[in-house]
Order: C-alpha cells, then structure tokens, then sequence
C-alpha cells in the first residue's frame, strides 16, 4: 500500500510540475508570426520595408540595400543606426533549413567589404502577410519569447510584376 501511495504522489508531482511550467502546453506560435507563405516571387516583395532598427530596399531584380540593418553585428564599427549594406536575395525552397528570404550582403559599412575580405555576409526573414501587404520579420532573442523585429512595406511605394512567376 505504501509503495502505491508513493507512485501515486510521485505521478501527481510530476504532472502538476509538468503542467504548471508549460511542458504539456499546446505550442501557439507568436500570433504576428505567419506559415512560410508559398508561392510568392522575388518580385512580389520588392519595396522598401521599415522596422523599428532599420530600412530594406528590395528591387524587383533580387538585390537589396539596407540602412541601419543588421544591427547585431560583434566587432562592427561605427553608429549601427547609420551603417549601409548592399547585396542580393533570394526566396529558399520551403524544404530547404534556410531562411525563407535569404540575404547575400556583398558591404556592410563599418563590417564587411567582399572585395576587401573575400566571402560574403549572409542573413535573412521570414515573411508573412499577404501578397498585397507583405511583411518580413525575425525573432528577437528565444522565439518563444514571441518578441519581433517586423519590418512592414511601405503601402504607397509602387511595386513592380505584382503577378510574376513562383520561385521556390
């Protein structure tokens, strides 16, 4: 009798604890986070899309210019509000690991020069929105914090091919 008391409580504990610090919680994800959106081009994301850190440029021909974005970058020089990239993206497969937008930044002020240092400077967002209104986040930190660095297109900007072939 006493070893069944004993399991009995030992199970409860268990139970309770594993309830109490999430462990048998059903996950949500981040309610400003989407599903990799499918069957969007390059060309539909092309704008220039604004966050809280920093501006992107995306041109309808797959490269890119940033300003004051990537923000995070250890050893980098300079005032990270004024720093400038350029280079190229990319959407990845949605089998691939990859970021769902992909960044290729061929400069970084103050970081990374290609033609000085060799290589390439990677990065990336997911996306989410819709076609119309598309928006690119990343996570902050551990993502089931739930907090985001979002950068939102700007709506009055005209964007080009909005009816372009899927790539990936």
């Amino acid at each position: 009798m006493n070893r069944r008391l004993l399991g009995l409580v030992c199970t409860l504990t268990l139970a309770i604890s594993a309830s109490a610090t999430g462990c048998f919680g059903r996950y949500a994800p981040c309610p400003e986070a989407g599903q990799r959106l499918e069957g969007r081009s390059t060309k539909d994301l092309a704008g220039t899309y604004r966050s809280a850190v920093g501006r992107l440029t995306l041109s309808s021909d797959g490269t890119l210019t940033a300003l004051g974005w990537p923000a995070n970058l250890e050893g980098a020089i300079g005032d990270p509000q004024s720093r400038t990239g350029s280079g190229t993206r990319k959407r990845t497969p949605a089998d691939g690991s990859d970021w769902p937008v992909l960044f290729t930044f061929h400069r970084i002020s103050g970081y990374w020069d290609s033609d000085v240092s060799g290589g390439y400077y990677g990065d990336g967002l997911h996306v989410s929105g819709s076609r119309e209104n598309p928006h690119l986040y990343r996570y902050v930190g551990d993502p089931d914090s739930c907090e985001l660095d979002t950068f939102m297109r700007n709506r009055w900007e005209p964007v080009s091919n909005p009816g372009s072939a899927a790539v990936g």
